[in-house]
C-alpha cells in the first residue's frame, strides 16, 4: 500500500470520510487508528475494510502492523507517539507526510509561543496540512505552512446522515444538544441560562443527549429533559426535529456537531469558543455569545427563539448553504489534490 491515514479516536464520521476518499483513489489504503472514548457500533462496516487498531502511546512500527511503509501517510496531529513513530518512518524511507490538525486559532499565549516552537521543531516534518476550515488555516500560516500547503475539509458530517428536514417553522419548538456532559462542554450552563427565561419561552423544552461524568449534574427543570448517548445514525432525526441547536462550550477545536446541525437546517447557538462557527454561522442563522456568559447566552437563545416564519425560512436555507463547503465528497477532493502533489 502506497498511501495511509491515521486518525485519533477513530470516529464514525471519520470512517464515513475516508470511504468514499479511499474509492477516489483507487488503490487500497491502510486506516491506522486509535479507539474512541465511547465504542461505536458498525465502525469498520462504515468503512468497508479493517483497521488497524493501535494504542497511541505506544511507539509502532509499519512491520508491527504487517504493511510496507506507504509512499504518503496522512498522520493525526503531532503528539501521539504511535503516529508519531510511523510518520518518521515514512520520511526516512523518502515518504511525505500530510499533517492531519483540528487545532483553531485562538491567539492566546500558548499558541503566540507555540508558533516559534512549530515552525523550528515540527513543520519541517510536514509536506502538507489539511485542516477542517477557515479558523484553522489561519493557525496553520501561523505556524510556518504556506498557503499552497494548506487544505481544508479536514471534518465533515455525512449528508446522508444529516440532512435537511421539514421547515424550521412547523419542527417542535425545541433545542438540542448534542455532547458529552463534561466541564467543558457547559452543558449545566446551557440548562441554567434555559431555566432563567423558561418562563418567557412557555412551548419550549431543552433536550440534551451525550455521556460523561456531569449528566446527573444538568439543573433539573420540567422541560429540560436529560437523555444518554446514542449512536451516530441515531442523531439525524434528533437534529431534524429541532429548531435550534445548542454548542456553548468553553473551548472547542472545531466541533463537527455544528455540521451536523447546520447541514440538517437547524437555527445555531454558539459559544464564541467554537471553531466552526467561522465557517457555518452568520447573522441570519445563528447568535453567538462569550463562552460562559449565562446571560448573554439566555438572550441569544431568546432572540433565536423569537424569529418569524420568514426568518426562520431564511435561516435554514443559510445553514443549508453553510454546510454545502464540507462532507466525504469535499473531504475525498482534498486528499486527491494533497496526494497528487505529494506523489
Amino acid at each position: 500500500m502506497s498511501i495511509a491515514f491515521s486518525w485519533q479516536g477513530l470516529p464514525q464520521y471519520a470512517a464515513r470520510q475516508l470511504r468514499p476518499a479511499i474509492a477516489r483513489l483507487g488503490q487500497p489504503c491502510a486506516v491506522i487508528g486509535t479507539r474512541p472514548a465511547v465504542p461505536i457500533q458498525g465502525m469498520e462496516a462504515a468503512l468497508g475494510q479493517p483497521i488497524h487498531w493501535v494504542e497511541g502511546v505506544q511507539v509502532v512500527r509499519w512491520s508491527d502492523l504487517g504493511l510496507a511503509v506507504p509512499k504518503v501517510f496522512f498522520q493525526a496531529g503531532w503528539s501521539c507517539p504511535a503516529f508519531n513513530a510511523l510518520g518518521d518512518e515514512v520520511r526516512a524511507a523518502g515518504g511525505k507526510v500530510c499533517l492531519l490538525m483540528d487545532n483553531d486559532w485562538r491567539g492566546d499565549l500558548r499558541q503566540w509561543f507555540g508558533g516559534p516552537w512549530f515552525r523550528l521543531a515540527r513543520k519541517r516534518k510536514f509536506a502538507a496540512v489539511l485542516v477542517p476550515g477557515r479558523s484553522g488555516r489561519r493557525l496553520a500560516r501561523w505556524y510556518g505552512f504556506a498557503d499552497a500547503e494548506i487544505y481544508e475539509g479536514l471534518y465533515g458530517a455525512d449528508p446522508a446522515v444529516f440532512y435537511d428536514g421539514p421547515p424550521l417553522a412547523a419542527r417542535p419548538k425545541r433545542i438540542l444538544f448534542v455532547g458529552q456532559y463534561i466541564e467543558r462542554k457547559d452543558c449545566r450552563g446551557l440548562a441554567a441560562a434555559f431555566t432563567s427565561v423558561a418562563d418567557q419561552l412557555p412551548e419550549w423544552e431543552l433536550h440534551l443527549y451525550g455521556s460523561g461524568p456531569l449528566q446527573d449534574e444538568i439543573p433539573a427543570h420540567p422541560r429540560v429533559r436529560v437523555h444518554g448517548f446514542v449512536q451516530p445514525t441515531e442523531l439525524g432525526g434528533l437534529y431534524r426535529s429541532a429548531r435550534i441547536f445548542a454548542l456553548p462550550s468553553f473551548s472547542e477545536a472545531w466541533g463537527l456537531v455544528v455540521h451536523e446541525a447546520a447541514l440538517s437546517g437547524c437555527q445555531l447557538l454558539l459559544s464564541a469558543a467554537i471553531g466552526s462557527r467561522h465557517d457555518f454561522a452568520d447573522q441570519k442563522n445563528a447568535a453567538e455569545f462569550p463562552a460562559g456568559n449565562h446571560p448573554a447566552m439566555a438572550q441569544a437563545l431568546l432572540r433565536l427563539a423569537s424569529a418569524d416564519g420568514d426568518a426562520l425560512g431564511r435561516a435554514q436555507a443559510e445553514s443549508r448553504g453553510r454546510a454545502a463547503t464540507h462532507g466525504p465528497a469535499i473531504f475525498a477532493d482534498r486528499v486527491a489534490a494533497i496526494v497528487r502533489k505529494l506523489s
